[in-house]
């Protein structure tokens, strides 16, 4: 039992941290953007975000999916405890890794002509592509030295790394727009992922590893399976942002690019409400996950566990969402986008349930099969677009989200058929009763909307939100021991 609470514990003291971070993140980003505003205008935006799209772009080819793929390997090897597996893993995929940055160069310098074109129309940024080339190079190595705090399971560094890496960023680039302006959106983007390598090098250097000899037929036979499922999760990644493309122009040609904008809008707020809590799921999870895929045992008690608790946080920051949606909408937005509400509404209800799917996908991920990851991939990205279509031009905005709401419960149905098949696992009753009080919370609290109207449903909304923040605490404080927690907390204030 011990035992079982310090998992719980290990979970949410890294949802906390990542989830902090992605706040503290959330918060340079909107100072940055502020600033761009004044200093370089919209024009300078533009080009900017031009600039940055068309390496992301690059980037998302040329890295091999190297750097998600090899958690799996170097927190295997870590959970091992063996020094010699660790160190020869992490060799190779420092090696792979200046393969991956090589090879971003050589297609930025060579695509630079048509990167130019394609973006702007003309050739006339050709040299500005080939200069940014450099970033590959610090990207590469600064990514490498993450994954492997990620694969070691170092948060504290990483969460470190992740504050002062943002920090850095806006630090040296506010001086160099504030004095060059729009000229300075090439060095800006140069000079950011420069501070940022060297932020890494200092948190690289607080976790040791011996270098070990190895040849480069063993280098590449042994990196082989790290760039199988890397680009695996490339090619998710390409289909994932090319459905999203199709389904914006899908909307924009039948619709009006009002409703485009009220979508996104919507699809925004949702994530970045709920996003901290995947962030820290996909940064903590999977390589803990991976470290006991081997162990059956140990890998289905850790699926359930990280289950109950982001079923347990998603109903707090679900409830919240409901509740202050019209108030973020004209705080964040304007008044013009409050028609988002409903769209909002109907992709609270789904988010539990994709939280279930995102848990239960990691175990495929963790198991290495590549093959059945990109089959069961391919399905639910494409019944998602293919009910987003239909729904949208039916039911419009608010089909959008009955289409997330449909397509998730669809896809936590063929994944747990999926795990069950092959893997033999399934939901505790503990993660089955916890979801369907969120999923009745939440759905009272959307019928009080209904029925009542503003403003009175804000009253009946209050009592179901108390409530469900007490259950949640409670269920939490069972698990890890909230109230312990607070009281270690205070006693160090005091100190």
């Amino acid at each position: 039992m011990e035992l079982k609470t310090t998992n719980y514990k290990s979970i949410f003291k890294a949802t906390s941290i990542f989830g902090g971070v992605q706040v503290f993140n959330i918060f340079v980003t909107l100072i940055r953007s502020k600033a761009l505003a004044i200093l370089i205008g919209t024009a300078g935006m533009g080009l900017n975000g031009l600039f940055m799209s068309s390496l992301n772009l690059i980037k998302t080819i040329s890295s091999l999916g190297i750097s998600e793929s090899a958690v799996k390997d170097i927190s295997k090897a870590y959970s091992s405890g063996d020094k010699v597996t660790m160190d020869k893993t992490f060799t190779v995929f420092k090696r792979w890794i200046w393969i991956t940055a090589a090879l971003g160069i050589v297609l930025t310098i060579a695509f630079s002509p048509l990167l130019s074109k394609f973006a702007f129309g003309s050739t006339n940024h050709t040299s500005s592509y080939i200069l940014l080339s450099i970033t590959f190079l610090f990207g590469a190595l600064s990514g490498g030295i993450y994954t492997f705090l990620r694969g070691t399971r170092q948060i504290g560094y990483l969460a470190q790394a992740n504050i002062i890496g943002a920090v850095t960023g806006l630090i040296v680039a506010l001086p160099i727009f504030y004095c060059y302006g729009i000229q300075g959106v090439v060095p800006a983007i140069i000079v950011t992922a420069f501070g940022n390598f060297l932020v890494s090098l200092y948190f690289r250097n607080k976790v040791k590893f011996n270098k070990v000899a190895i040849n480069w037929t063993e280098t590449i036979t042994l990196g082989m399976p790290m760039v199988k499922l890397g680009l695996s999760l490339t090619f998710v990644n390409l289909m994932t942002t090319a459905i999203a493309f199709i389904l914006n122009a899908f909307i924009s040609k039948t619709g009006t690019l009002s409703d485009l904008g009220i979508y996104n809008a919507g699809q925004a707020i949702v994530e970045g409400y709920v996003g901290m809590v995947f962030t820290a799921m996909a940064t903590d999870y999977f390589p803990r996950l991976a470290g006991v895929i081997d162990t059956e045992f140990k890998w289905k008690e850790l699926v359930n566990q990280q289950a109950e608790l982001v079923i347990i946080i998603l109903s707090v920051v679900l409830i919240l969402l409901i509740f202050t949606a019209p108030l973020l909408i004209r705080i964040l937005l304007s008044k013009e986008f409050l028609v988002a509400k409903d769209f909002i509404f109907w992709s609270v209800l789904a988010i539990p349930m994709k939280g279930l799917v995102w848990v239960t996908s990691f175990v495929i991920l963790a198991k290495g099969d590549n093959k059945l990851f990109i089959i069961v991939e391919v399905i639910t990205n494409v019944i998602l677009l293919i009910f987003n279509i239909l729904f949208y031009k039916y039911y419009g905005i608010n089909g959008l989200g009955i289409s997330m709401l449909v397509s998730y419960f669809i896809f936590m149905v063929i994944i747990i058929a999926v795990l069950k098949s092959k893997y033999s696992f399934q939901f505790s009753k503990e993660v089955i009763s916890l979801s369907l009080v969120s999923l009745a919370s939440l759905s009272m609290c959307l019928i009080c909307i209904k029925l009542l109207g503003y403003p009175n449903a804000y009253y009946a909304e209050s009592i179901i939100v108390l409530l469900t923040i007490i259950f949640s605490l409670n269920e939490l404080n069972k698990r890890v021991n909230l109230k312990g927690i607070i009281l270690y907390i205070k006693d160090k204030l005091k100190r």
